[in-house]
């Protein structure tokens, strides 16, 4: 190749024609038109991609280049995004979420470098883009920061990527850029503040040495005297009003210094708001976090881009309030569709390097996701089960499931039974607002809103305007959602399996006692009213052992509906549950109830081959009948 000088004096040379120069790739336009720049020659570039590098046709006049059908600067898209080598078998990055801590660690990095061509082509000011946990969210954002920074240099950690080799690639390290994750930003009040102090602190820390000689005094000060209360992690009033115009500040100061507007990245903004609201003080901390995005977002002269991720979607009134500038990408949007989550050729090229297939066991584990109307694997889950070859729930304990338990405890025993019927059947057809914040909704459509835009459930169809069919997404989703039951049940301690396992070793009388147990231990006194209060309760038990049997409740058998009814899937005999609302608690009407409906199952032959279970109940008692 050429040099940079070498080409310029030609282009200096030959005003009249247009130059023809071989270069290794786009990187090398970059650094040749900001050569022409510098001198202030006048210049038109076309760059052509080919299998070598690119071709750069130079000329000193624009109708020249135009008349020949050419464009300043403008790169064809490749035909193919981008061939990588042979896969070796990399690392897999678990637990890391620096973009440049990945590539600099040669560990092995799905390429979605296509984000910045969509965040780049779009017209969207600010994007909220709203993702399940453990989705890739905060890497995608370090991978934004890395490219646009204008401090940074970051030609290697992107010189394998799809953006490379587009024309795109001239943005990189072009833009002051300000990045936070607010994912530690929880707890208490106080620590919510401080490590929202914290986070400030690391953007303020990048410019401290140059506050002082800002040219503008006032904004000197005003920097100073953020910096100050950072410092100090004042959290008083005065300390919490200064941090609310932190980063609308900040944002000037980097547009005097480069002359050029700010992007502006916030990963995981949602994660104050949501540990406020589930310790139930977001109102104490709502105008800081409500006067800090707004100044920063909201008509600010100084905001090229903004970009934030989370799980849910905030209020207006509680955020974005007058914001009419946002545009909000959730799991049912065309927008940046596969770009978070893993594809399932990405999941299948991910597991064969690493000597795993992509088999229909792995499918039901980790597949279920649709974003824009295409499957998405959970990335979590399937770079821990590349690592360690063991098809198990990896997406369970990675976040707080808190707000769902606080909804799905104070909700009516009729949304909790639509719940229960939900993890036997997989589906459930429900009101759902999804354009909402779920914040804003109430009842069992907060609930339904909330387990939808956290991951939990997914479309399968829309019936109506607000009426959908949700459905689990996954095998390891289905298990968070059951430990949800058991944890408002507080049966997290509880020996399930175990407890049905005396039902097959025909130890009915240990099942009757451990029954009684649970029965006098857990729920509320107030819950158990009637028959279905207790069927709910004993199929809420049933579910946690889905794994060993299917389980049916109220559905028909012989010549009636049986209460429950568990068909086992593993070789093991059917068992088939009647149950009866007693009078009183005295033994002897329990026992009356516990032989109504044991000859209710038999008189309409529910199961003729099962273990039969009647059971009478009343209050915190109950007494059994069984055939074995």
């Amino acid at each position: 190749m050429e040099s940079t000088d070498g080409i310029i004096e030609k282009v200096l040379s030959n005003k009249d024609e247009n130059i023809i120069v071989n270069l290794k790739g786009l990187m090398d336009a970059v650094t040749l038109e900001k050569a022409l720049n510098e001198r202030g020659i006048p210049f038109v570039m076309d760059i052509r991609l080919t299998n070598e590098g690119c071709i750069a046709t130079i000329s000193r006049r624009k109708l020249d280049i135009y008349e020949k059908n050419m464009q300043d600067f403008y790169v064809e898209e490749p035909k193919v995004l981008y061939e990588t080598e042979i896969l070796k078998e990399k690392r897999v990055p678990i637990g890391i979420s620096n973009y440049r801590d990945v590539i600099n660690e040669n560990a092995y990095c799905v390429d979605k470098t296509k984000m910045i061509e969509e965040l780049l082509t779009l017209n969207d000011e600010v994007t909220l883009i709203t993702r399940p946990r453990r989705f890739g969210k905060t890497l995608n954002m370090s991978m934004l920061a890395e490219f646009f920074d204008i401090t940074k240099e970051s030609k290697e950690l992107f010189k394998n990527t799809y953006i490379y080799h587009t024309k795109y690639v001239k943005e990189m390290n072009q833009w002051p850029v300000i990045f936070m994750t607010l994912k530690d930003c929880k707890g208490k009040k106080e620590k919510l503040i401080k490590q929202l102090y914290m986070e400030l602190s690391k953007e303020y820390g990048r410019y401290y040495d140059e506050f002082q000689s800002v040219k503008d005094r006032f904004l000197s000060n005003q920097l100073l005297e953020i910096c100050d209360v950072l410092l100090d992690a004042d959290i008083s009033i005065n300390g919490e009003v200064t941090v609310i115009n932190a980063i609308e500040l900040l944002m000037r100061f980097l547009y005097k210094k480069y002359e050029k507007r700010v992007i502006l990245l916030v990963d995981e903004y949602d994660t104050p708001f949501m540990s406020a609201y589930a310790g139930k003080y977001s109102e104490q901390v709502k105008d800081l976090l409500t006067g800090m995005f707004s100044s920063a977002l909201k008509d600010n002269e100084y905001l090229y881009k903004g970009v934030l991720t989370g799980i849910q979607r905030i209020a207006k009134e509680n955020l974005f309030s007058g914001l009419n500038n946002l545009e909000v990408c959730s799991m049912q949007d065309e927008k940046y569709k596969d770009v978070f989550g893993f594809t399932e050729d990405e999941t299948r090229t991910l597991l064969e390097a690493h000597h795993l297939e992509l088999n229909q066991d792995v499918k039901e584990m980790y597949d279920g996701y649709t974003i824009g109307g295409i499957e998405i694997y959970n990335p979590w889950s399937v770079i821990n089960y590349a690592d360690k070859g063991v098809l198990a729930s990896y997406w369970i304990n990675t976040g707080s499931n808190e707000v769902v338990c606080q909804l799905l405890e104070k909700s009516s025993n009729k949304v909790k039974k639509q719940y229960i019927e939900l993890l036997e059947k997989g589906e459930m057809k429900v009101n759902c607002i999804l354009e909402g914040a779920y914040i804003e909704l109430r009842g069992a459509t907060q609930l339904w809103a909330l387990l939808v835009h956290a991951g939990y459930l997914t479309i399968k169809e829309k019936i109506t305007y607000h009426q959908y069919v949700l459905r689990i997404v996954n095998g390891e989703v289905k298990q968070d959602l059951i430990y949800i039951m058991m944890r408002i049940y507080a049966w997290d301690e509880v020996d399930v399996a175990g407890m049905f396992q005396l039902i097959q070793e025909g130890k009915m009388k240990e099942f009757e006692e451990a029954y009684q147990e649970i029965l006098f231990n857990y729920p509320s006194y107030f819950d158990l009213k009637d028959e279905n209060s207790y069927h709910v309760f004993l199929w809420g038990l049933c579910i946690i052992v889905s794994d060993s049997y299917e389980i049916m409740s109220n559905q028909e058998k012989g010549y009636g509906r049986a209460d429950i009814y568990l068909k086992s899937k593993k070789g093991q005999r059917d068992i088939v549950i009647e149950m009866k609302y007693a009078e009183n608690d005295k033994e002897d009407c329990l026992l009356a109830s516990a032989d109504k409906a044991m000859t209710q199952i038999l008189d309409k032959h529910y199961g003729d081959d099962a273990i039969k279970i009647g059971i009478g109940n009343h209050q915190k008692k109950a007494k059994m009948a069984w055939k074995i």
